[in-house]
């Protein structure tokens, strides 16, 4: 029966100290990638990374949770180990206080900044020192959705392995090439490759129509307005102050996103909307 035969791949692992639980604990608690392992948890995910052809190294599994986790082991290639842990070795190693009780080391696709421009035209998607893990992952998950071609982390950034951002990523990460990279190398490669520099940036005017030339913060240009049709990199900066001071004299141009009422939006909701106003550009273009 499929159920026994999967039953049959769970090795036993007691100890709080074993080798393979201190790795996953070591990946959870760093926020980033070990040695080229990314700690992942929850059926969802696990089978996002699955779909992804990433390679599974070790699924960790709950001796609670074994009946629920019949349906990965039976997804799982004959060289991943598997090993059950009991209730209390499992949650010593994970993250969440109620977790489902599987979880997983995969091996993180590999790709550099040069690797990012393989499909033209580029969109990238630029954070620039987006501190919140939830906001990078919208943001990531937002760009696979969207048509952009990649996503970027500068300076500030937090980790783009780090469980959470991972977690709010919904499994895009596995698929859209991410790097982490420092500011003057990605500038330095957008030049090279002839790919527009553009900051998004808060509207000004009292009713924050944001009608300008693009050619300062303070004079932006209303995102419907701007050409995202050609090769771009679009940065958005940090949840409280946005696009640095610094980083605004590299800047092309400059757009923001009309609104009424409110300050300001959530970074990851504001790259959600740029991303998709250059998708319906890209489409109309076609």
């Amino acid at each position: 029966m499929p159920e026994l035969a999967s039953s049959s791949r769970l090795r036993s692992v007691s100890g709080t100290q074993n080798a393979l639980v201190k790795e996953l604990r070591q990946a959870f608690s760093q926020g980033q990638a070990v040695d080229n392992l990314c700690a992942i948890e929850g059926i969802r995910l696990i089978e996002e990374a699955i779909r992804s052809r990433l390679k599974i190294q070790t699924l960790f599994v709950r001796e609670s949770a074994r009946v629920k986790a019949q349906r990965i082991l039976e997804q799982l290639t004959k060289h991943a180990d598997a090993v059950l842990l009991p209730d209390r070795v499992f949650d010593s190693a994970v993250l969440t206080e109620h977790p489902q009780g599987i979880a997983a080391l995969v091996k993180i696709p590999g790709h550099d900044l040069q690797s990012l421009f393989h499909v033209a035209p580029a969109l990238v998607i630029v954070a620039a020192a987006i501190q919140d893990p939830g906001n990078f992952g919208t943001l990531i998950r937002s760009a696979e959705a969207f048509g952009a071609t990649s996503a970027v982390g500068i300076e500030g950034t937090v980790n783009h392995w780090n469980p959470k951002t991972v977690r709010a990523s919904a499994g895009s990460i596995f698929r859209l090439p991410v790097v982490k990279t420092s500011t003057m190398e990605l500038l330095a490669e957008l030049q090279n490759r002839q790919v527009r520099a553009l900051a998004l940036v808060a509207p000004h005017g009292n009713d924050g129509s944001a009608i300008g030339d693009g050619s300062s913060p303070r004079s932006p240009l209303r995102l419907q307005d701007a050409d995202l049709v050609g090769p771009c990199a679009l940065f958005v900066g940090n949840e409280g102050a946005g696009v640095s001071r610094e980083l605004l004299t590299h800047m092309e141009q400059f757009v923001a996103i009309p609104q009424t009422r409110v300050e300001s939006l959530n970074a990851g909701v504001a790259a959600s909307i740029a991303l998709y106003e250059a998708q319906r550009q890209r489409s109309a273009a076609r």
